[in-house]
Protein backbone atom coordinates (compact mmCIF):
# COMPACT_ATOMS: atom_id res chain seq x y z
CA UNK A 1 0.00 0.00 0.00
CA UNK A 2 1.42 3.33 -0.86
CA UNK A 3 1.20 6.31 0.89
CA UNK A 4 1.49 9.61 -0.92
CA UNK A 5 3.82 12.43 0.89
CA UNK A 6 1.51 14.78 1.31
CA UNK A 7 -1.09 12.55 3.11
CA UNK A 8 1.42 11.63 5.72
CA UNK A 9 2.41 15.14 6.21
CA UNK A 10 -1.18 16.21 7.16
CA UNK A 11 -1.74 12.89 9.26
CA UNK A 12 1.39 14.06 11.42
CA UNK A 13 -0.17 17.21 11.48
CA UNK A 14 -3.84 16.22 12.78
CA UNK A 15 -2.24 13.91 14.88
CA UNK A 16 0.19 16.78 16.52
CA UNK A 17 -2.80 18.99 16.68
CA UNK A 18 -4.56 16.60 18.89
CA UNK A 19 -1.80 15.81 21.11
CA UNK A 20 -1.91 19.45 21.68
CA UNK A 21 -5.81 20.05 22.35
CA UNK A 22 -6.61 21.75 25.72
CA UNK A 23 -8.00 18.61 27.93
CA UNK A 24 -11.20 19.58 29.04
CA UNK A 25 -12.07 19.05 33.40
CA UNK A 26 -14.64 19.03 35.59
CA UNK A 27 -15.07 20.48 38.83
CA UNK A 28 -15.96 18.10 41.31
CA UNK A 29 -19.26 19.03 43.16
CA UNK A 30 -19.54 21.21 46.07
CA UNK A 31 -19.55 20.34 49.57
CA UNK A 32 -22.33 21.92 52.11
CA UNK A 33 -18.54 23.27 54.59
CA UNK A 34 -17.26 24.97 50.93
CA UNK A 35 -17.65 28.40 50.05
CA UNK A 36 -19.14 29.15 47.14
CA UNK A 37 -21.38 32.07 45.77
CA UNK A 38 -25.06 31.72 44.59
CA UNK A 39 -24.96 35.08 43.09
CA UNK A 40 -22.91 37.49 42.16
CA UNK A 41 -22.49 40.88 43.52
CA UNK A 42 -20.94 44.37 41.96
CA UNK A 43 -19.22 46.46 44.41
CA UNK A 44 -18.67 50.35 44.05
CA UNK A 45 -15.36 51.75 43.30
CA UNK A 46 -15.64 53.96 45.97
CA UNK A 47 -15.38 50.66 48.52
CA UNK A 48 -12.63 48.92 46.51
CA UNK A 49 -8.83 49.61 46.46
CA UNK A 50 -9.00 48.77 42.57
CA UNK A 51 -6.85 51.75 41.90
CA UNK A 52 -3.35 51.15 43.14
CA UNK A 53 -3.47 46.93 41.72
CA UNK A 54 -0.78 45.80 39.42
CA UNK A 55 -2.69 45.21 36.19
CA UNK A 56 0.39 42.83 35.06
CA UNK A 57 -0.37 38.94 35.40
CA UNK A 58 1.77 37.03 38.01
CA UNK A 59 2.30 33.20 38.70
CA UNK A 60 4.41 30.72 41.17
CA UNK A 61 4.73 27.38 42.85
CA UNK A 62 6.67 25.61 44.66
CA UNK A 63 6.86 21.86 45.54
CA UNK A 64 5.72 20.43 49.30
CA UNK A 65 6.77 17.58 51.53
CA UNK A 66 4.69 14.76 50.42
CA UNK A 67 4.75 13.66 54.40
CA UNK A 68 3.34 17.54 55.23
CA UNK A 69 -0.25 16.98 56.74
CA UNK A 70 -2.78 19.87 54.98
CA UNK A 71 -6.26 20.21 55.81
CA UNK A 72 -8.14 21.27 53.01
CA UNK A 73 -11.47 22.25 54.71
CA UNK A 74 -11.71 25.25 56.64
CA UNK A 75 -11.22 24.75 60.63
CA UNK A 76 -13.14 27.63 62.25
CA UNK A 77 -11.57 28.75 65.19
CA UNK A 78 -13.10 28.32 69.05
CA UNK A 79 -11.87 30.47 71.37
CA UNK A 80 -11.59 29.92 74.78
CA UNK A 81 -12.28 32.35 78.04
CA UNK A 82 -11.62 32.20 81.39
CA UNK A 83 -12.29 36.45 81.68
CA UNK A 84 -14.68 39.03 81.63
CA UNK A 85 -15.12 42.83 81.52
CA UNK A 86 -17.34 44.84 83.64
CA UNK A 87 -17.35 49.03 83.66
CA UNK A 88 -17.42 50.29 86.95
CA UNK A 89 -17.80 54.07 88.14
CA UNK A 90 -15.58 56.15 90.59
CA UNK A 91 -18.60 55.42 93.75
CA UNK A 92 -19.07 52.28 92.44
CA UNK A 93 -15.03 51.61 93.55
CA UNK A 94 -14.52 53.65 95.88
CA UNK A 95 -17.89 51.87 97.91
CA UNK A 96 -16.03 48.34 97.04
CA UNK A 97 -17.10 46.98 93.45
CA UNK A 98 -18.36 43.11 93.81
CA UNK A 99 -16.29 41.07 91.54
CA UNK A 100 -16.60 36.90 91.30
CA UNK A 101 -13.84 34.43 90.67
CA UNK A 102 -13.69 30.65 90.81
CA UNK A 103 -10.06 30.02 91.35
CA UNK A 104 -7.29 31.82 93.26
CA UNK A 105 -4.58 33.85 91.70
CA UNK A 106 -6.99 35.91 89.60
CA UNK A 107 -5.65 38.87 87.68
CA UNK A 108 -7.48 41.84 87.75
CA UNK A 109 -6.66 44.87 85.54
CA UNK A 110 -8.23 48.74 86.09
CA UNK A 111 -8.10 50.53 82.71
CA UNK A 112 -9.13 54.84 82.80
CA UNK A 113 -11.78 55.43 80.37
CA UNK A 114 -10.46 57.22 77.39
CA UNK A 115 -12.07 60.55 79.18
CA UNK A 116 -10.16 59.92 81.95
CA UNK A 117 -6.78 60.83 83.47
CA UNK A 118 -6.72 59.72 86.76
CA UNK A 119 -4.54 56.88 87.38
CA UNK A 120 -4.81 54.42 90.33
CA UNK A 121 -1.39 53.22 91.89
CA UNK A 122 -2.27 49.60 92.91
CA UNK A 123 -0.46 50.05 96.62
CA UNK A 124 -3.58 52.26 97.59
CA UNK A 125 -6.20 49.56 96.52
CA UNK A 126 -7.94 47.44 99.00
CA UNK A 127 -10.41 44.41 98.88
CA UNK A 128 -12.78 42.93 101.19
CA UNK A 129 -13.42 39.20 101.13
CA UNK A 130 -14.76 36.76 103.54
CA UNK A 131 -16.07 39.71 106.31
CA UNK A 132 -12.25 41.04 106.17
CA UNK A 133 -10.24 43.75 104.57
CA UNK A 134 -7.77 43.13 102.78
CA UNK A 135 -4.67 45.89 102.14
CA UNK A 136 -2.43 45.60 98.61
CA UNK A 137 0.05 44.67 100.91
CA UNK A 138 -1.36 41.54 102.13
CA UNK A 139 -4.21 40.86 99.04
CA UNK A 140 -1.61 41.27 95.82
CA UNK A 141 0.66 38.85 94.71
CA UNK A 142 2.71 40.87 91.83
CA UNK A 143 1.75 44.22 90.36
CA UNK A 144 2.31 46.02 87.09
CA UNK A 145 1.63 49.47 85.93
CA UNK A 146 0.92 51.00 81.83
CA UNK A 147 4.65 50.84 81.23
CA UNK A 148 5.58 47.45 82.52
CA UNK A 149 2.58 46.33 80.49
CA UNK A 150 3.62 48.02 77.16
CA UNK A 151 7.29 46.54 77.61
CA UNK A 152 5.76 43.15 77.95
CA UNK A 153 3.94 43.40 74.69
CA UNK A 154 0.52 44.42 75.79
CA UNK A 155 -1.88 46.89 74.31
CA UNK A 156 -3.13 48.74 77.03
CA UNK A 157 -5.07 51.90 77.43
CA UNK A 158 -2.84 54.78 79.13
CA UNK A 159 -3.20 54.42 82.88
CA UNK A 160 -3.69 50.89 83.03
CA UNK A 161 -2.78 49.06 86.02
CA UNK A 162 -2.75 45.23 86.38
CA UNK A 163 -2.55 42.86 90.07
CA UNK A 164 -2.60 39.38 90.81
CA UNK A 165 -4.27 38.56 93.83
CA UNK A 166 -2.36 36.15 96.49
CA UNK A 167 -3.89 32.94 97.26
CA UNK A 168 -4.50 33.99 100.81
CA UNK A 169 -7.55 36.05 99.60
CA UNK A 170 -9.29 32.72 98.19
CA UNK A 171 -11.91 32.89 95.30
CA UNK A 172 -16.15 33.65 95.22
CA UNK A 173 -17.24 37.24 96.04
CA UNK A 174 -14.42 39.88 96.43
CA UNK A 175 -14.78 43.51 96.62
CA UNK A 176 -12.77 45.79 94.70
CA UNK A 177 -12.25 49.30 96.95
CA UNK A 178 -9.96 52.19 94.69
CA UNK A 179 -10.47 55.15 97.38
CA UNK A 180 -8.61 57.40 95.06
CA UNK A 181 -11.04 56.65 92.36
CA UNK A 182 -11.91 59.43 89.89
CA UNK A 183 -14.13 58.91 86.71
CA UNK A 184 -15.20 55.45 85.15
CA UNK A 185 -12.90 52.29 84.42
CA UNK A 186 -13.47 49.47 82.73
CA UNK A 187 -12.13 46.58 84.92
CA UNK A 188 -11.11 43.43 83.68
CA UNK A 189 -10.80 40.08 85.30
CA UNK A 190 -8.75 37.40 84.13
CA UNK A 191 -8.67 33.62 86.43
CA UNK A 192 -6.11 31.82 84.48
CA UNK A 193 -6.42 28.57 87.08
CA UNK A 194 -10.46 28.53 86.64
CA UNK A 195 -12.04 25.19 85.11
CA UNK A 196 -15.15 27.45 84.31
CA UNK A 197 -14.44 27.98 80.60
CA UNK A 198 -16.63 29.47 77.96
CA UNK A 199 -15.48 29.00 74.40
CA UNK A 200 -17.10 30.74 71.26
CA UNK A 201 -17.02 29.44 67.62
CA UNK A 202 -18.42 30.87 64.63
CA UNK A 203 -19.20 27.94 62.27
CA UNK A 204 -17.25 29.19 59.01
CA UNK A 205 -14.41 31.52 58.85
CA UNK A 206 -15.92 33.20 56.16
CA UNK A 207 -19.31 34.20 54.98
CA UNK A 208 -20.38 35.92 52.33
CA UNK A 209 -22.61 39.19 52.04
CA UNK A 210 -26.23 38.24 52.78
CA UNK A 211 -25.40 34.96 54.20
CA UNK A 212 -26.15 33.93 57.11
CA UNK A 213 -23.37 32.44 60.09
CA UNK A 214 -24.04 29.92 63.07
CA UNK A 215 -22.40 31.51 66.29
CA UNK A 216 -22.13 28.69 69.13
CA UNK A 217 -21.03 28.94 72.85
CA UNK A 218 -20.95 26.80 75.67
CA UNK A 219 -19.22 26.44 79.46
CA UNK A 220 -17.03 23.69 80.71
CA UNK A 221 -16.96 23.40 84.44
CA UNK A 222 -20.64 25.42 84.75
CA UNK A 223 -24.14 25.68 83.99
CA UNK A 224 -24.39 28.86 81.58
CA UNK A 225 -27.34 30.67 82.80
CA UNK A 226 -27.79 33.01 79.67
CA UNK A 227 -25.88 34.41 77.20
CA UNK A 228 -26.51 38.00 75.63
CA UNK A 229 -24.19 38.83 71.97
CA UNK A 230 -23.36 42.00 69.76
CA UNK A 231 -21.67 41.77 66.27
CA UNK A 232 -19.31 44.90 64.74
CA UNK A 233 -18.08 45.04 61.75
CA UNK A 234 -14.90 46.74 60.68
CA UNK A 235 -16.54 50.32 60.46
CA UNK A 236 -17.72 50.43 63.51
CA UNK A 237 -21.34 49.44 62.89
CA UNK A 238 -22.76 46.95 65.37
CA UNK A 239 -25.66 44.69 65.71
CA UNK A 240 -27.69 42.87 68.15
CA UNK A 241 -27.05 38.49 68.27
CA UNK A 242 -30.12 36.97 70.19
CA UNK A 243 -28.62 33.21 71.57
CA UNK A 244 -31.18 30.58 71.88
CA UNK A 245 -30.11 27.86 74.44
CA UNK A 246 -29.89 24.36 72.92
CA UNK A 247 -30.71 20.72 74.19
CA UNK A 248 -27.02 20.18 75.06
CA UNK A 249 -27.05 23.41 77.40
CA UNK A 250 -25.35 25.31 74.51
CA UNK A 251 -26.23 28.47 72.68
CA UNK A 252 -27.00 29.47 69.05
CA UNK A 253 -27.11 31.96 66.83
CA UNK A 254 -27.78 32.58 63.27
CA UNK A 255 -26.69 35.95 62.53
CA UNK A 256 -26.81 37.98 58.74
CA UNK A 257 -24.03 40.50 59.03
CA UNK A 258 -25.28 43.71 57.49
CA UNK A 259 -24.83 43.36 53.92
CA UNK A 260 -24.32 47.21 53.96
CA UNK A 261 -21.33 47.17 55.87
CA UNK A 262 -19.14 44.60 53.84
CA UNK A 263 -16.68 44.54 52.26
CA UNK A 264 -13.66 46.51 52.75
CA UNK A 265 -10.27 45.35 54.89
CA UNK A 266 -11.02 43.98 58.30
CA UNK A 267 -12.65 41.31 59.92
CA UNK A 268 -16.37 41.54 61.77
CA UNK A 269 -15.98 40.63 65.56
CA UNK A 270 -18.82 38.69 67.62
CA UNK A 271 -18.68 39.13 71.64
CA UNK A 272 -20.61 36.99 73.56
CA UNK A 273 -21.13 37.39 77.43
CA UNK A 274 -23.26 35.80 80.17
CA UNK A 275 -23.55 34.37 83.33
CA UNK A 276 -22.01 30.52 84.58
CA UNK A 277 -23.28 29.22 87.74
CA UNK A 278 -21.68 26.47 89.44
CA UNK A 279 -22.50 25.39 93.08
CA UNK A 280 -24.28 28.74 94.22
CA UNK A 281 -21.27 30.97 92.97
CA UNK A 282 -22.31 32.82 89.42
CA UNK A 283 -19.09 33.82 87.42
CA UNK A 284 -19.58 36.39 84.74
CA UNK A 285 -17.85 35.12 81.53
CA UNK A 286 -17.12 36.89 77.72
CA UNK A 287 -15.53 35.77 75.00
CA UNK A 288 -14.48 37.31 71.44
CA UNK A 289 -14.19 35.76 68.26
CA UNK A 290 -13.87 36.78 64.49
CA UNK A 291 -14.77 35.65 61.28
CA UNK A 292 -14.29 37.68 57.91
CA UNK A 293 -17.51 38.64 55.51
CA UNK A 294 -16.58 38.86 51.48
CA UNK A 295 -18.80 40.42 48.74
CA UNK A 296 -19.28 38.09 46.24
CA UNK A 297 -17.40 39.75 43.65
CA UNK A 298 -16.86 36.91 41.41
CA UNK A 299 -16.92 33.48 41.01
CA UNK A 300 -15.85 30.37 39.63
CA UNK A 301 -17.78 29.90 36.08
CA UNK A 302 -17.26 26.26 36.43
CA UNK A 303 -15.22 26.19 33.01
CA UNK A 304 -11.36 24.25 33.34
CA UNK A 305 -9.07 22.87 30.83
CA UNK A 306 -5.38 21.38 31.18
CA UNK A 307 -3.62 23.48 28.82
CA UNK A 308 -1.47 21.60 25.92
CA UNK A 309 2.15 20.75 27.67
CA UNK A 310 5.10 21.80 25.27
CA UNK A 311 7.71 19.21 25.23
CA UNK A 312 10.90 20.52 27.56
CA UNK A 313 8.39 22.09 30.10
CA UNK A 314 6.59 19.21 32.05
CA UNK A 315 4.56 22.33 33.74
CA UNK A 316 0.85 21.62 34.78
CA UNK A 317 -1.41 24.46 33.79
CA UNK A 318 -4.73 24.62 34.38
CA UNK A 319 -6.94 27.38 32.32
CA UNK A 320 -10.00 28.44 34.72
CA UNK A 321 -13.00 30.30 33.94
CA UNK A 322 -14.22 32.89 36.43
CA UNK A 323 -17.08 35.22 36.18
CA UNK A 324 -16.47 38.80 37.58
CA UNK A 325 -19.15 41.32 38.61
CA UNK A 326 -16.36 44.06 39.31
CA UNK A 327 -13.32 44.96 37.43
CA UNK A 328 -10.57 43.70 39.55
CA UNK A 329 -7.44 41.70 40.26
CA UNK A 330 -8.03 38.49 41.44
CA UNK A 331 -6.08 35.37 42.23
CA UNK A 332 -6.32 31.67 42.39
CA UNK A 333 -4.65 29.41 45.05
CA UNK A 334 -4.88 25.86 44.98
CA UNK A 335 -2.73 22.69 46.01
CA UNK A 336 -1.82 19.95 43.91
CA UNK A 337 -1.99 16.45 44.78
CA UNK A 338 -0.39 13.41 43.06
CA UNK A 339 -0.87 9.53 43.80
CA UNK A 340 1.31 7.29 45.09
CA UNK A 341 2.39 4.08 44.68
CA UNK A 342 -0.51 2.41 46.55
CA UNK A 343 -3.12 4.83 45.23
CA UNK A 344 -3.31 7.32 47.80
CA UNK A 345 -2.81 11.39 47.43
CA UNK A 346 -0.97 13.16 49.03
CA UNK A 347 0.64 16.88 48.47
CA UNK A 348 2.54 17.70 45.71
CA UNK A 349 2.92 21.56 44.92
CA UNK A 350 1.01 24.74 46.07
CA UNK A 351 0.45 27.36 43.30
CA UNK A 352 -0.70 31.01 42.97
CA UNK A 353 -1.94 33.28 39.99
CA UNK A 354 -2.71 36.62 39.77
CA UNK A 355 -4.36 38.71 36.83
CA UNK A 356 -6.67 41.78 36.21
CA UNK A 357 -9.92 40.80 35.23
CA UNK A 358 -12.46 42.79 33.62
CA UNK A 359 -16.16 42.64 34.73
CA UNK A 360 -17.50 39.47 32.71
CA UNK A 361 -16.18 35.98 32.19
CA UNK A 362 -12.95 35.06 31.69
CA UNK A 363 -9.92 32.72 32.81
CA UNK A 364 -6.61 32.97 35.37
CA UNK A 365 -3.92 29.85 34.79
CA UNK A 366 -2.74 28.13 37.72
CA UNK A 367 0.29 26.80 36.70
CA UNK A 368 2.11 24.05 38.79
CA UNK A 369 6.18 24.13 37.43
CA UNK A 370 7.70 21.31 35.77
CA UNK A 371 10.48 20.60 38.21
CA UNK A 372 8.15 20.17 41.14
CA UNK A 373 6.21 17.53 39.12
CA UNK A 374 9.46 16.22 37.88
CA UNK A 375 11.40 15.65 41.32
CA UNK A 376 8.30 14.35 42.89
CA UNK A 377 7.60 10.67 43.15
CA UNK A 378 4.20 11.42 42.95
CA UNK A 379 2.26 10.89 39.81
CA UNK A 380 -1.19 10.70 37.94
CA UNK A 381 -4.08 11.17 38.53
CA UNK A 382 -4.04 14.26 40.67
CA UNK A 383 -6.18 16.10 42.27
CA UNK A 384 -6.65 19.71 43.14
CA UNK A 385 -7.57 20.80 46.71
CA UNK A 386 -8.01 23.97 48.37
CA UNK A 387 -8.96 26.06 45.56
CA UNK A 388 -9.36 29.50 46.36
CA UNK A 389 -10.38 32.76 44.73
CA UNK A 390 -9.43 35.76 46.19
CA UNK A 391 -10.45 39.59 45.25
CA UNK A 392 -6.86 41.36 46.02
CA UNK A 393 -8.95 44.85 45.82
CA UNK A 394 -9.33 44.46 49.71
CA UNK A 395 -7.82 40.52 49.77
CA UNK A 396 -11.50 39.13 50.62
CA UNK A 397 -11.94 35.32 49.93
CA UNK A 398 -14.52 34.87 47.45
CA UNK A 399 -14.59 31.12 46.57
CA UNK A 400 -13.24 28.13 48.24
CA UNK A 401 -13.53 24.54 47.80
CA UNK A 402 -11.99 21.79 49.12
CA UNK A 403 -11.69 19.28 46.31
CA UNK A 404 -11.79 21.27 43.15
CA UNK A 405 -10.94 18.92 40.20
CA UNK A 406 -9.61 15.61 39.26
CA UNK A 407 -6.67 15.02 36.46
CA UNK A 408 -5.87 11.73 34.93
Amino acid sequence: MKISMSSLIVSLLLAGSAATAATPLQLIAARSSDLVPSRLQATTPARSAIADLDRQPVSMSWALDAKQALDARPVPFTRQSREYWIDASADQLQQGFALSTSANGALIRLSPHADNAQVIDASTLLFRANGRLYTASDAVRSAADQDALRAAGMDVPSGSVVVKLADTLGSGRIELIAPDAAGSYLVHVFEPASKIVMSLQAERDTVLAGDRVRIVTAIEGATLDRVEGLLSAPDGSSQDVSFLRQGNGSYAALVRPDPAHAGGFGLWEVHAFGNASNRGLSVPRDARTAFAVSVASARLSGSIERAPGIAKDPALKLVIGVEAATASRYQLAGTLYGSRSDGSLAPLAIAHSAAWLEAGTAAITLTFDGQSLGNSLLRAPYEIRDLRLINQADMSLVERRERAARID
